[in-house]
């Protein structure tokens, strides 16, 4: 009778504890380890890992999606497309714009060819406009100056910088504009093909469209051809300040480059003025924008900036900001030619924007802006199909919604497992979640620290950077070792839980609710601190909720490799969206870490940043190893492919960072000044005077990659102490980025023989009122200049003759303020006069302030000297150089 129980009870446990039922009842008395095989996980190794290749294909698809461009249209397609952009016509203008070479500010090519070329294409597109539209052109030679809290901070100054400006609309002129903005000058030895010479043929091409329409315009387009950008903005600041035209304006449209082809993403819109993006929305065909991208660069952490913000400070005008960003390698350097920018980049970009403007110029709320200024729009496109796009407010409520499911779906699963008979309380249930949470913050921090000892081992065996031109590095030197300590932590720390729950599909509930736990508070400080990037983290809370409905109420019976690939199928929308997202943010910053400079560790900073923003998209599948039924295979696996990885990067050509593949060139840069510099005592006296060649070391292989392939680099020498002893280093830094290029080399050399010579002189000293000195100067030079300054301890700058107001102060040095002033000239250079106006304290003795004034050659046949040349000569193909010749001269007053 003893025996026939104890089978009939073992028979009936046998039926109950079958994983593919949910609703089972365990005996109260149930050993778990007796039974453990029963409850051994059900999904196999191999659907887990196939599961992992799967999400990769879809990522490659991803990859691939990125690199479609429409078809370009050409000139015999016109007479079948009328009305439509001509790809073609536009590349015949860059092709004119860029064969004139480098086009920096007070260049001829800048100031006169691109200005002549510009005047006459858009002369002939006005003799042949129909009547029904009002052409006019203007040309602006404009000076001011202006602060601009960009780098390390500075005063902006311009003289006789130049625009080219078009105004096109009704017979009956409106008092309505918008305006479409690009810039023609370039960066010294860069012929400016992306950067903006695109942008600016493709203003050509849809003023040659616009002027031929038989639709007439409702308001007025103006179209900003701005000669100064590269200076800092300087072209577009005299134009919204200064030029009659500029008070119709009403709302803008900037086309700019930080890389070259690929397609145009909306990365700035507003502020306010929500109806901008709706117009975006309903009209391109090809979307590209995110409110994430806009976040991420307002946020500072890409040192670059567009005339959008001069448009939208100075002028106090909403607009839409537009760039691409593929391809950043060739971005200000001599590769910025035609030959990387194909035609189906321009038809892409002429295919959005010329709807997009036409919509705007004819819209109801140009006529009337203030009434729909209200709040501004959280929005992403979807894989370039759709736009989504929601007012903040309500954006915020979904948010909340979304917040609410997900603790409800969290408190349904603790009654839940409790109400299943799993033996497993309610305060038992949530203290599990909370320490698997805690678990997964503290592997966070392994995984980061993992890490960043890969890349400061690669640092110190000098293999930084295999990522720069081969970016499938990253996925195996950082996102394998993210993946295999989250996984590793899960199956090692789920142990203690398998101590109070046996059965695995409880204990991957446990994990899976405790990363839903984070994502859903980490959403809730997004709403709190109202980060609109949030929308991403609502968009995972959102598919995780629908993951449990799935689960929960539809696929009971699931419960094998089935379920696994439902889950998987479940989040491949957030996963793709993601990854879509993802991967524009890993081409845009790729290439900026080459230029980033020296002493920033790109490795260590990139692959942490990498890591963390990878750690967090794998805790959605790392829950996952705990129902597999080997996942010491899976870790297994990729720890191997990681080990291989690593030696191949060692020991193989495939961990060089650079390429000079014609195709898809990955340069490494180098920017070298031959310099003379000459620093005054208090008497006027010359305490030093150095010549050479100063290298800006842009990254963190400069100049060691190339020691034994150009012979002068064996003489470098580090720049150090004088950094400590000397304001700005006693360097010629041609834009305020000492906070970030702080580590650069010299080569001691002869003074460079060109006139390029500065000084700086005190006409005269006075005291106006009290204790203010002001100090009246003269300073002489080419048409590019910088000047820094730094008062003495117990004196005090309050203001100057630059601008109005107080200075704005850059980074500290030696525990002084420092001040960064920028100028330059378009044409007609005369004597710069200026003075500052000092306080100082009663019990102050000797000079008052030390001053340091560069002047720099950035263009024409005096630009370089036969020594510089020869230099820049010896680099190898895989590196990409600009120089130019410069003198620095210090004083002290």
């Amino acid at each position: 009778m003893i025996n026939r129980y104890k089978s009939d009870y073992a028979s009936k446990l046998r039926l109950r504890i079958r994983p593919s039922k949910t609703n089972e009842i365990l005996p109260k008395h149930y050993n778990s380890n007796k039974h453990s095989a029963k409850f051994s996980p059900p999904i196999s190794s191999s659907h887990f890992t196939g599961a992992m290749f799967a999400m990769i294909f879809v990522f490659f698809i991803i990859v691939e999606m990125e690199k479609w461009l429409p078809t370009p249209l050409m000139l015999e397609d016109e007479v079948n497309n009328p009305g439509r952009f001509i790809a073609e016509r536009a590349k015949n203008h860059l092709y004119n714009l860029t064969s004139m070479g480098p086009r920096p500010v007070g260049s001829v090519e800048n100031e006169i060819l691109a200005v002549d070329f510009l005047k006459k294409e858009i002369n002939s597109i006005i003799s042949k406009s129909i009547p029904l539209h009002r052409i006019s052109i203007d040309l602006q030679k404009t000076s001011g100056a202006f602060p601009l809290e960009f780098l390390d901070g500075l005063t902006n100054v311009y003289k006789n910088v130049q625009n080219v400006i078009v105004k096109i609309g009704p017979v009956e002129e409106s008092e309505h504009s918008m305006l479409i903005n690009c810039h023609i000058d370039t960066v010294p030895d860069s012929p400016g093909g992306s950067d903006d010479g695109a942008s600016c043929a493709v203003m050509l091409e849809m003023l040659q469209i616009i002027s031929q329409s038989k639709t007439p315009l409702k308001h007025n387009i103006i179209f900003l051809f701005n000669g100064a950008e590269e200076n800092l903005m300087q072209a577009s600041h005299g134009f919204i300040t200064q030029h009659a035209w500029a008070k119709s304006i009403r709302i803008f449209v900037n086309l700019e480059a930080c890389g070259a082809g690929g397609r145009e993403i909306l990365f700035q819109a507003g502020p306010e003025h929500p109806w901008l993006m709706q117009a975006y929305a309903e009209t391109v065909p090809y979307p590209l924008t995110s409110s994430v991208a806009q976040e991420i660069f307002q946020s500072g952490i890409i040192p670059a900036d567009t005339d959008y913000r001069v448009f939208r400070d100075f002028g106090q005008i909403s607009g839409l900001d537009f760039a691409w960003s593929s391809n950043g390698y060739v971005y200000h350097t001599k590769l910025d030619n035609i030959d990387y920018i194909p035609l189906g980049t321009l038809q892409r970009t002429g295919d959005n924007i010329l709807p997009l403007v036409k919509r705007l110029v004819n819209s109801d709320e140009l006529s009337n802006i203030e009434k729909y200024k209200h709040g501004n729009l959280v929005f992403f496109d979807v894989l370039g199909a759709f736009i989504i796009y929601l007012p903040e407010v309500v954006a915020g409520l979904i948010h909340y919604v979304f917040l609410s499911i997900s603790f409800y779906t969290i408190y349904w699963n603790i009654q839940d497992s409790k109400k299943k008979g799993y033996n497993v309380t309610s305060s038992q249930y949530v203290r599990l979640m909370c320490l698997s949470s805690l678990i997964i913050i503290l592997t966070g921090v392994v995984a980061l620290f993992f890490t960043t000892s890969i890349a400061l081992g690669l640092s110190a065996l000098n293999r930084a950077m295999s990522w720069f031109s081969r970016p499938a590095w990253l996925f195996f030197l950082y996102l394998i070792p993210v993946f295999v300590t989250l996984l590793s932590s899960t199956m090692i720390f789920s142990k203690k839980i398998r101590k109070e729950v046996s059965n695995p599909w409880i204990v991957h509930r446990i994990y899976h609710d405790a990363v839903q736990l984070i994502w859903t508070i980490i959403l809730a400080l997004a709403i709190i601190f109202k980060i609109r990037s949030g929308i991403l983290l609502s968009l995972w809370v959102l598919f995780l909720v629908i993951s449990w409905v799935v689960r929960e109420k539809v696929f009971t019976q699931w419960r094998d490799w089935r379920w696994l690939w439902a889950y998987t199928g479940i989040l491949l929308f957030p996963f793709i969206q993601t990854g879509y997202m993802l991967l524009s943010a890993v081409q845009l910053v790729v290439p900026i870490m080459g230029r980033a400079g020296s002493g920033n560790f790109a490795e260590v900073v990139f692959s942490a940043i990498f890591s963390a923003g990878f750690f967090l998209f794998f805790t959605f599948y790392a829950p996952l190893i705990l129902l597999v039924k080997s996942g010491k295979k899976v870790i297994s696996f990729l720890s191997i492919v990681f080990f291989v990885s690593v030696l191949l990067l060692l020991f193989t050509p495939l961990g060089f960072p650079y390429s000079s593949d014609p195709q898809a060139p990955s340069p490494q840069r180098y920017i070298i000044v031959h310099t003379d510099r000459i620093l005054h005592d208090e008497n006027g006296a010359v305490r030093s005077h150095k010549s050479g060649f100063w290298i800006v070391d842009l990254d963190v292989n400069s100049p060691r990659m190339v020691r034994g392939l150009v012979p002068e680099i064996a003489n470098a020498e580090l720049i150090s102490d004088d950094c400590k002893n000397e304001l700005y280093c006693g360097l010629p830094y041609i834009i305020p980025v000492a906070t970030f290029i702080w580590k650069t080399h010299w080569i001691p050399g002869r003074s460079p023989n060109v006139p390029v010579a500065v000084d700086l002189k005190l006409l005269k000293r006075d005291s106006p009122k009290g204790e203010i000195q002001r100090l009246s100067f003269v300073a002489n030079g080419p048409d590019h200049m910088n000047l820094v300054l730094s008062p003495y301890p117990g004196v005090t700058l309050l203001s100057w003759s630059l601008v109005q107001g107080t200075p704005l102060a850059g980074p500290k040095w030696n525990g002084r303020d420092t001040y960064y002033v920028y100028y330059s000239c378009g044409s007609d250079p005369e004597p710069w006069n200026f003075s500052i106006d000092l306080l100082v304290s009663p019990d102050h003795k000797g000079p008052v302030v030390e001053m340091g004034i560069a002047g720099h050659r950035v263009h024409g046949a005096q630009q370089t000297t036969p020594e510089l040349r020869n230099l820049l000569s010896q680099f190898p193909p895989w590196a990409v150089t600009s120089g130019w010749c410069a003198t620095y001269k210090s004083y002290t007053f």
